[in-house]
């Protein structure tokens, strides 16, 4: 899997991620809490697609200590959510 994580004031380059791999980064928040990262990712043929890695208003009780994310075969992201302590499906968006 192809990988492309940043933010705005943050690109985290380019990656590839093996079959059962994973890849990790840590931040802080910002003051504000409007702290934002985002990825692209693309897998063997697909098309590129798009999903919010951190989005601190959304987040920071799903993730507090750590964010995990699983893309499956079939292309479905899930989200760990540390607070229920369930996967929770999340939509990957195409690029376009």
């Amino acid at each position: 899997m192809n990988l492309h994580c940043r933010s705005r004031d943050d690109d985290l380059g380019y990656h590839v991620v093996e079959d059962g791999g994973a890849t990790a980064w840590s931040f802080s928040v910002n003051f504000w809490g409007t702290t934002l990262f985002y990825c692209d990712v693309q897998w063997g043929d697909s098309d590129w697609y798009h999903f919010d890695a951190y989005d601190a208003e959304r987040d920071y009780r799903r993730c507090q200590s750590i964010c995990r994310w699983m893309i499956s075969k079939k292309g479905l992201l899930y989200g760990y959510d540390e607070e229920s302590g369930f996967w929770e499906l999340f939509h990957l968006i195409p690029v376009t």
